[in-house]
């Protein structure tokens, strides 16, 4: 792995968002950035383009991705920056710039889709097949907020909270952890321990479960500040809601990327879709 940011363009304005965080990033992390925009014509082969028509289009996209790089360095003076116009379908492209990277970033929409707060086709092939770390740059990352990340005990969540501890210390902001409890809906079962309907006594357990398991990492990062919510609910839905007020959200993966892809579980893939915040994706 490089000491390398890899973000994707496409001239549009989610991906300048995406950009100008990448830099950021790059500069947190004593890094260099490399933007690359991919371009592919969407035509039958016998009409490929030739010629003059193939060089022009080679400048455009050229021209967009060095546009893309002069927006990073503007956004993070004297940050080591590269551009690169490749053809080829965007998501195939940036899975091969990004194979050694340090991080991966994309944005949100391509610049053909319409309107709104949904996840492209590119950056989802990118976050659920990249062997390396995604960010998914999308909503409003509030500057005083925290690195939010979801704990139950799982590998994939563990995982997360270390990355979350890692990316709280580039950022200089605190570690939000939130262990959701969903509580059963209807009367105790015959032989079910009480506990598990016991909604204040569930809550308590659970959330002084997370705080050890989240004071136990913070050991390692004693430079971090970071607190735990035990909070009722679905834990997507949480997340969700929490990122409103969040610096970047990380969420964990299963699986090391590449042709099978990662298993996100269906907490990452909503956190994909309506996060309001950055969204980072592990891999361990």
């Amino acid at each position: 792995m490089s000491r390398r940011v890899v973000v994707g363009v496409d001239g549009g304005t989610p991906s300048l968002e995406a950009v100008r965080w990448a830099a950021l990033a790059a500069h947190r992390r004593g890094a260099s950035l490399r933007v690359v925009l991919a371009y592919h014509w969407q035509v039958p082969a016998v009409f490929a383009p030739r010629g003059d028509l193939a060089e022009t289009a080679q400048q455009l996209a050229e021209m967009l991705a060095a546009d893309a790089a002069r927006a990073a360095e503007a956004a993070t003076a004297g940050l080591d920056v590269t551009a690169e116009a490749a053809l080829g379908h965007p998501a195939e492209v940036l899975l091969r710039a990004g194979h050694d990277a340090e991080l991966l970033v994309v944005g949100t929409r391509g610049r053909h889709q319409a309107v709104g707060a949904v996840l492209g086709s590119v950056a989802q092939q990118v976050a659920t097949h990249a062997t390396c770390p995604v960010v998914v740059v999308r909503g409003r990352a509030d500057p005083s907020g925290g690195v939010l990340v979801g704990v139950d005990g799982s590998p994939s969540a563990d995982a997360a909270l270390e990355s979350a501890f890692l990316e709280a210390a580039r950022w200089d902001c605190d570690v939000v952890a939130v262990r959701a409890i969903e509580t059963p809906i209807g009367p105790p079962a015959v032989g079910l321990p009480p506990l598990l309907y016991d909604t204040a006594e569930t809550r308590r357990a659970l959330g002084e479960a997370a705080t050890a398991h989240v004071a136990a990492a913070g050991q390692r990062h004693p430079q971090v500040p970071w607190e735990v919510h035990g909070v009722a609910g679905d834990a997507a839905d949480v997340l969700c809601d929490r990122s409103r007020r969040a610096r970047l959200v990380v969420v964990g993966s299963r699986g090391h990327g590449g042709f099978a892809g990662l298993l996100l579980g269906s907490v990452g893939l909503r956190l994909l879709h309506r996060a309001d915040c950055p969204v980072l994706i592990t891999r361990g």
